[in-house]
C-alpha cells in the first residue's frame, strides 16, 4: 500500500470557481485520488484557501467591504462549487486559522536554522500618493524577461517569479501612478545555497520533461535569493528577528504552505507521524496546478522541502490556462462560466467528463472549452447509458469468465496512463475499451459481468455517480469499482429502469451561452 497527499494548489478567495479552476486543477486531482483509493492505495486529497493574498484586498476595495468579510464569502462559495461536481477534500486548510499560522512560522523557523534563511537589505514598491507599500497584484507593469504585463510577483505567461528591482513600467493598481523603490530590511530564501541540490532531485524525478526542464533553466539563469517577507498587513506576521517584526510572509511561501499543514492535519486523524510518512518511502507528494504556479511550485515549494530535508514532490500537474471560446477565462472581465451554475444546468457527471476532456499535455495550449465539447461530452454519456442498457436488456445468458488478455492490458494502460498524470490518455484507453467489448451492438450477447465491472471501474475516477449507480443496480449494493478484473462473479442482471446520469444540453443554458459568448457568430449567422 502506497500513500498519495494529492495537493492542489489553494484558491484565493476573491471569486468563485470558474470552469478553468475546476477543469485544469480540483478536477484532475479528484480523479487521480479516486483511482488511488480504487486500487487499494491511501489517497488524500489536501487543499485549502490562499486567505492572503492581494486579490482579496483588491476585491475588498471594490466593494467597499472589509478583508476578512469578503473572505469568508468566497470561501464558503469556492467550497460550494467544489461540492458541485462532486469533490470533497479530506482536508480544507484555511491559512487564515490559528494551526496554519503556527505550522507555517515553525517551516519559517526550521528554514532559518538550517541556514537557508537570510536577512537582507531590500527594496518594496512604493505609492508616494497613497503612502502605501504595495506588493503582488496592487503593482503591475511588465515582465523583464518576456515584456508581457505581469504583476509585481510573478509573470503569467512566462512563468517567471518577477522581483520588485527588476519590473518595469510599475504602476499602482488602486490610483494608476508610477511607482517607486523604497529600501526595506526583507527575509530571503537562499536559492543559490541550494541550486545544486535541487537540480539533482529535479534530475531524478517523474516531472513531465517540459516541467522539468523549465525548472532547471530557471535555476541556472534566475538563481538569485526569493524575497520570503514584505509589508503587508493581511498574512502571518514574523516574529524574529526584531529586524523583521511587522512584516508577512509572501504568500507564494506561505499560502502554498497548507500541503503541509494539510498533511500533520489528516496525519494526526490516521494516527500516523507525519515526519515519519512523508520520508516513507511508499509515501508521495504531488502537487496540481495551473502554469501561474509552477515557479513557486518546482523551485519555492520543493526547495523549502529539500532544505527541510524532506523528498521533494514526485510529481506534478500542471496545466495550461483553459479557454473559453478561445480566450483566457477571466473573472474580471466577466469571461467565465462558474462550477456550480453550471453544474446546476447539465450535472457533474457531464460536466465533469466534459472538463476532463479538455486537458491536454502541458505546453500544447490546446486546452479549449465550448459549448460543442460540451454537447459531444453529454452525447457520449448517453452512448454509454443507452449500450449498457440495452445490453442488460437484450443479452439471453450470463457468464462470469475471466477478462482475456487484450481486456487486461487496458486496464494496465490504463493505471500506467492516470498514474503518470496522463489523464487524456486514459480518456482515450476508456472509449477504445468501449469499442473493443462491442457494448454498443451487444444485443442477444452474452452478459460478460467482468467486462463490465472493468468499464465501469474506468469511468468510476471521471464520472463516479454514473459508474457507481450503474455498477451497484447491475452487481449489488456491495460493488465497488476495481481493476482486479476476476473479483466480479456473475449475477443476475437488474432492471434498468431508473433515472439516467445525463441529460441533453438544455436549450436555454445554450441559448443564455451563445449570446454571452458567440455574439460574432450569431450576428453572422
Amino acid at each position: 500500500m502506497r500513500t498519495y497527499f494529492v495537493c492542489p494548489a489553494p484558491p484565493c478567495p476573491n471569486g468563485k470557481l470558474h470552469l478553468g479552476h475546476i477543469g485544469g486543477v480540483y478536477l484532475l486531482a479528484d480523479i487521480f485520488v479516486r483511482f488511488q483509493r480504487m486500487t487499494g492505495h491511501r489517497a488524500y486529497y489536501i487543499t485549502g484557501s490562499d486567505e492572503h493574498g492581494t486579490h482579496t484586498l483588491e476585491t475588498a476595495r471594490k466593494l467597499g467591504r472589509s478583508f476578512s468579510e469578503v473572505a469568508e464569502q468566497y470561501v464558503h462559495q469556492i467550497l460550494e462549487c467544489l461540492r458541485a461536481v462532486q469533490i470533497t477534500p479530506d482536508v480544507f486548510v484555511r491559512t487564515s486559522s490559528a494551526a496554519h499560522k503556527e505550522n507555517a512560522l515553525a517551516i519559517f523557523r526550521e528554514l532559518q536554522v538550517a541556514g537557508y534563511v537570510d536577512v537582507r537589505q531590500g527594496v518594496q514598491l512604493y505609492c508616494e500618493h497613497c503612502d502605501e507599500l504595495v506588493t503582488d497584484s496592487l503593482a503591475t507593469g511588465r515582465c523583464p524577461a518576456c515584456s508581457s504585463p505581469c504583476d509585481s510577483n510573478l509573470c503569467e505567461n512566462c512563468g517567471l517569479a518577477v522581483q520588485h528591482d527588476t519590473i518595469r513600467d510599475a504602476r499602482h493598481v488602486t490610483c494608476g501612478r508610477n511607482l517607486a523603490l523604497r529600501p526595506i530590511r526583507q527575509a530571503v530564501f537562499d536559492m543559490p545555497g541550494l541550486a545544486r541540490q535541487l537540480h539533482e532531485a529535479i534530475g531524478e524525478s517523474a516531472w513531465p520533461e517540459p516541467i522539468r526542464a523549465k525548472a532547471c533553466a530557471w535555476l541556472h539563469r534566475e538563481v538569485r535569493g526569493l524575497p520570503m517577507t514584505r509589508h503587508f498587513r493581511h498574512g502571518v506576521e514574523v516574529e524574529q528577528p526584531d529586524s523583521l517584526i511587522g512584516q508577512t510572509l509572501l504568500t507564494w511561501f506561505e499560502g502554498l504552505w497548507c500541503f503541509d499543514t494539510g498533511i500533520r492535519e489528516q496525519c494526526a486523524r490516521s494516527g500516523l507521524d507525519a515526519n515519519a510518512t512523508l520520508h516513507d518511502q511508499n509515501s508521495e507528494l504531488l502537487f496540481f496546478m495551473g502554469q501561474d504556479n509552477r515557479f513557486y511550485y518546482t523551485l519555492g515549494v520543493a526547495g523549502a522541502l529539500l532544505a527541510r530535508g524532506y523528498p521533494i514532490p514526485k510529481n506534478h500537474s500542471v496545466q495550461d490556462f483553459y479557454k473559453l471560446e478561445g480566450e483566457k477565462f477571466s473573472t474580471s472581465r466577466d469571461h467565465a462560466l462558474w462550477a456550480d451554475e453550471v453544474a446546476r444546468e447539465v450535472g457533474p457527471n457531464v460536466l465533469r467528463y466534459a472538463l476532463a476532456r479538455v486537458a491536454k499535455p502541458f505546453g500544447t495550449d490546446a486546452n479549449h472549452f465550448d459549448l460543442d465539447g460540451l454537447i459531444s461530452a453529454a452525447s457520449r454519456i448517453r452512448v454509454w447509458e443507452d449500450a449498457l442498457r440495452r445490453y442488460a436488456e437484450s443479452a439471453r445468458t450470463v457468464e462470469s469468465s475471466e477478462l482475456s488478455p487484450n481486456f487486461r492490458r487496458f486496464a494496465e494502460d490504463y493505471a500506467e496512463a492516470v498514474t503518470a498524470l496522463r489523464f487524456w490518455d486514459a480518456l482515450d484507453i476508456i472509449d477504445r475499451y468501449f469499442e473493443l467489448a462491442g457494448f454498443a451492438h451487444a444485443k442477444g450477447r452474452t452478459w460478460n459481468a467482468a467486462q463490465i465491472s472493468l468499464f465501469l471501474s474506468l469511468l468510476y475516477p471521471v464520472v463516479p455517480e454514473l459508474a457507481m449507480g450503474y455498477g451497484q443496480r447491475y452487481f449489488g449494493g456491495a460493488w465497488r469499482p476495481s481493476l482486479e478484473t476476476s473479483a466480479v462473479a456473475a449475477q443476475p442482471k437488474a432492471s434498468v429502469s431508473f433515472p439516467r446520469f445525463s441529460t441533453p444540453i438544455p436549450a436555454s443554458f445554450a441559448s443564455e451561452y451563445n449570446k454571452r459568448f458567440r455574439k460574432e457568430q450569431i450576428w453572422q449567422s
